[in-house]
């Protein structure tokens, strides 16, 4: 433990690193520029300067999705703290643990509506439907301990963004602090309804499993695996809990909203088991899936947060807690034996084998040549286009954390920035971003800090010259289409005008020496492929 008297600015410094802060993202401005003067005085943490702040929270997502640590934003007061409200967004969906560190107006014009500069009225409400925690400091000598609570919810409960307001005046001001040694851990599970649990499953005759993200977040991958093998279930994951199961194994049957693989082997099952998984409306009541469960069904569902189960589907029996320590209890609980299970696996097969009359080879060529060309810890991260829809039900994925993918807000612009920041986290692995036409021109500046940092990124430029799943809606719903054609620039030249190396693409054939040279090269790669990809919605 520390006390001593600082400034605002280097308790925040000081705070990171004892939480263990290796890496932040943001852009400096007039208000935060304390924070900055300890970040420069210091050598634990190293800073990424973003283009935009949206980039910045995009890149402390990608970051956090692909490390598991958090990702740590610092921005100025107002226009740059709201640029980060859609990252955060997509945050809060995918329950990613971000921090915003934002600067604020002197404490002393909060709420008074003066016109300060950069003023956004009361800033912190802008926040606090999609935090997890939302607060502007008051005292100087509780900003350590607000950033130290953060990290604290990041270990204990079900991870989300934080933002902390910190005004400015608090910030460049000395006031005595504190920092404790880091604690908490998740709560485990109880036993005794692991136990029931275990009786369910045990004696089910087609038991089945719904893997989220949770399991992921928990590190839970082998203890999924084991339970799996007990009991002989096939394992379903949303998309968040992609490769919590590498998807080679034969228990993995598909994921959650490709409704050719799921829906009908979920209808079968007399338990099912759900595990960090919170049933988003997206994957199971939209245009992909209509999930239910009859009467004569059980689900169990098992999850971190308490307010999850129940919220979409009622369970027959609710387990708080850990998704690692309720995996690995339930398989404790069913201790040695055969699993009473009786799925025709033949038929199984042909699930997850099944494919829509709509994925067309270009689709599947593409989706293989990828996989073929990467190794099996790649870092794959998906924008929001044709191709994207595809990858989410049909890309294999082998590991957890190595499929990101904006499924909570579906956001167009996420793949370039998150791209970088699963780089910065993981600097020894290939990372590609696959982006549409459209996606890329929403984030294209944040290629500049890609140049800056020499970070060894693949863009995979989808080219159909049109915001291409707009215009299929359109077509569908109202038999004509329209403003959803664009004027593209030349996108090797203008990669190239960053300093970038790039190539165009003409054919799939083509693809792997292009795939493999941009690999190999030590700074990112922008490529570009002509190709139209239609989404896999059938309305």
């Amino acid at each position: 433990m520390r006390g001593d008297e600082s400034t605002g600015g280097e308790w925040v410094v000081e705070a990171l690193r004892a939480e263990g802060v290796r890496h932040v993202f943001g852009i400096p401005g007039v208000h935060n520029l304390a924070i900055y003067d300890a970040l420069l005085r210091q050598q634990d943490i190293a800073h990424i300067l973003a283009r935009h702040e949206q980039g910045a929270a995009f890149m402390a997502d990608g970051y956090a999705r692909a490390s598991g640590r958090p990702g740590v934003v610092v921005v100025t007061t107002g226009p740059g703290a709201t640029n980060t409200l859609t990252p955060l967004v997509e945050s809060s969906a995918g329950s990613q643990p971000v921090l915003v560190l934002m600067s604020d107006i002197p404490l002393g014009l909060i709420g008074r509506g003066l016109g300060a500069l950069h003023e956004v009225p009361n800033q912190i409400d802008c926040f606090r439907p999609v935090a997890r925690l939302a607060e502007t400091i008051r005292e100087g000598r509780a900003i350590p301990e607000a950033v130290q609570r953060a990290f604290a919810l990041f270990r204990t409960e079900r991870p989300g963004p934080v933002a902390l307001s910190l005004p400015v005046d608090l910030l460049t001001t000395k006031t005595e602090g504190r920092i404790v040694a880091p604690s908490g851990s998740r709560p485990g599970c109880n036993r005794a309804l692991l136990e029931r649990a275990a009786d369910l499953l045990g004696r089910a005759r087609r038991p089945a499993i719904i893997a989220g993200g949770g399991v992921v977040s928990a590190e839970a991958g082998a203890d999924l695996a084991a339970l799996a093998r007990r009991l002989h279930a096939p394992v379903i994951t949303t998309v968040m809990g992609r490769g919590a199961l590498p998807e080679s194994d034969p228990l993995w049957l598909g994921v959650l909203p490709n409704k050719l693989a799921s829906q009908a082997a979920l209808a079968a099952a007399d338990v099912v088991l759900a595990v960090g998984c919170r049933f988003a409306h997206r994957s199971t009541q939209g245009l992909l899936l209509n999930l239910a469960f009859t009467p004569e069904q059980t689900l169990i569902h098992l999850d971190l947060d308490p307010t999850v189960p129940g919220k979409l589907f009622a369970p027959g029996l609710a387990i708080i807690g850990d998704a690692r320590d309720g995996l690995a209890g339930t398989v404790a609980a069913l201790g040695a034996g055969r699993a009473a299970a009786g799925w025709d696996w033949a038929w199984l097969a042909g699930l997850r084998a099944a494919r829509s009359p709509r994925y067309t080879a270009s689709a599947d060529r593409l989706i293989r040549v990828l996989r073929a060309g990467l190794a099996a810890d790649a870092i794959v991260v998906n924008d929001q286009t044709g191709i994207n829809y595809w990858m989410e039900w049909h890309f294999p994925v082998l590991a957890p954390r190595t499929f990101l993918y904006p499924v909570g807000s579906a956001t167009l612009g996420y793949g370039v920035p998150a791209a970088i920041g699963a780089k910065v986290a993981h600097p020894g692995r290939q990372v590609i971003a696959v982006v549409g036409d459209g996606g890329f021109l929403f984030s294209v500046n944040e290629l500049a800090t890609a140049v800056k940092y020499r970070l060894g990124i693949v863009f995979l430029v989808l080219n159909d010259e049109r915001y291409g799943a707009i215009k299929y809606l359109q077509e569908a719903m109202f038999g004509r289409w329209g403003e959803v054609d664009l004027a593209n620039p030349d996108f090797p030249a203008l990669a190239r005008a960053f300093g970038a190396e790039a190539g165009r693409v003409d054919t799939l054939d083509d693809l792997p020496r292009a795939l493999d040279t941009a690999l190999a090269e030590p700074g990112p790669t922008v490529l570009e492929l002509p190709l139209t990809i239609d989404p896999p919605w059938e309305l």
